[in-house]
């Protein structure tokens, strides 16, 4: 069992990554701390085997607790995760004894490998800081190219490995009942879907079909009186043609 201390200010970010490691059953969540100085008192009370280290935090930042960490717990390993991928922290924060610098952007199978691969001694870089900085020479001479290109390597291994247990796992998914249910699944969306545009189709038809009517009725109406009108004056000019005779 890996016991891991989360150390983040923000308590939506450590819920979040609670959750992403609750599953993991060789991963066990020990405690919280929202700064640095707390991370030290919680490294000191709970001895965690790794400590997921943000940068940026209050009272005391990721930097400076790492730096105290590393000095005077030895058996504490600290994984940096932030949300910056500046080169002069990734440098200053392996400088300080941090044994990785990962993304927070990470998926949550990655950070669970790397807080393994971490514990068990390998130095972590996640795969686009190698990418970005793996020429750099501001990368501290505590953390040999060998280091690097071992971490690369196991990065690319996990990805792969990953990649395969996916596949394999949709291929196990393919039974037979379950490929007919998927079919039926699909054929049910097809037809309920058909069946909505329908009753769209119907339903615009029958306001048309009222609003028609509607106008019909408009137009009988009015030609209705238009009739009326000529009717009463061809009977008033009769009228009055009349009433000029007799005069």
């Amino acid at each position: 069992m890996i016991n891991v201390l989360i150390a983040d200010d923000q308590n939506f970010v450590r819920k979040t990554l609670e959750s992403y490691l609750a599953p993991e059953l060789d991963l066990n969540i020990i405690g919280f701390a929202e700064n640095g100085k707390v991370a030290i008192d919680r490294v000191a009370n709970l001895n965690p085997d790794v400590v997921l280290m943000d940068i940026e935090m209050p009272i005391m930042d990721g930097l400076a607790a790492t730096k105290t960490i590393a000095e005077k717990f030895k058996d504490t390993k600290v994984l940096m995760l932030s949300i910056h991928d500046r080169e002069q922290d990734i440098a200053l924060a392996l400088k300080l004894g941090a044994k990785g610098y990962w993304l927070k952007n990470t998926s949550a199978q990655e950070l669970a490998d790397a807080i393994r691969h971490v514990h068990k001694g390998y130095f972590q870089l996640a795969l686009e800081l190698v990418e970005k900085h793996f020429a750099k020479t501001t990368i501290p001479n505590s953390v040999s190219k060998q280091d690097l290109e071992l971490n690369y390597k196991l990065n690319m291994v996990d990805t792969v490995l990953a990649q395969i247990e996916q596949k394999i796992g949709s291929l196990e998914e393919l039974t037979p009942n379950s490929l007919n249910e998927t079919i039926e699944n699909i054929v049910k969306q097809e037809m309920a879907v058909k069946k909505e545009r329908d009753a769209n189709l119907q339903f615009r038809f029958d306001r048309l079909k009222h609003k028609f009517d509607r106008l019909e009725q408009k137009m009988n109406l009015t030609i209705k009186i238009q009739l009326i009108c000529s009717l009463v004056m061809i009977s008033t000019v009769l009228l009055l043609s009349y009433l000029v005779f007799i005069n």
